[in-house]
């Protein structure tokens, strides 16, 4: 009889120590399980933070497109309005001279006269016109931001020499 207890005991403790490490697998997997199941939620979140990513690149990458459009149509722009300024001077430039050679001619007819006075005072009067042609000839070249204060003083000079040659011819 003791041999049958100690029999049925050492059965039983193999049959639990069995027991037990087939619990201890069991855990195992689950953990196992568990950890790959939070790996992958962790792989399709990330999955989906790149794709997020990826599709605001894309969406950048169209914006600066477009920006670099609005840049080269406004480069064009300036382009065309720099040609305008140019041709503007120009046109100027062309005008200036034409009213410079209206001025010769009336310095020419005062140049004509046999008094001394007119002599002297059409003398003084193409100093004056040199000069306004000297700065004349700078026109086309002027710096964008000097060119309204740069005409209005050509203007005004010529206004006063016109004004001063018309005065010497009627005396």
């Amino acid at each position: 009889m003791r041999t049958t207890i100690w029999v049925s005991l050492a059965a039983a403790a193999v049959l639990a120590g069995g027991g037990c490490k087939k619990r201890d697998d069991e855990k195992s997997m689950d953990r196992a399980a568990t950890t790959a199941s939070k790996a992958q939620e962790n792989v399709n979140d990330q999955a989906k933070d790149v794709a997020k990513e990826q599709k605001d690149v894309n969406k950048d990458r169209q914006d600066m497109a477009k920006d670099q459009a609005d840049v080269a149509k406004e480069q064009r722009e300036l382009n065309n309005a720099q040609n305008d300024l140019s041709a503007a001077r120009q046109q100027y430039a062309i005008a200036a001279k034409q009213r410079l050679a209206n001025m010769d001619s009336k310095i020419q007819q005062l140049e004509a006269k046999a008094d001394a006075a007119a002599k002297s005072a059409a003398a003084q009067l193409r100093v004056r016109r040199d000069e306004l042609a000297k700065r004349l000839d700078t026109a086309t070249t002027q710096a964008q931001a000097n060119w309204d204060s740069f005409k209005k003083d050509v203007d005004d000079t010529f206004d006063k020499l016109d004004k001063d040659v018309d005065d010497a011819l009627k005396k």
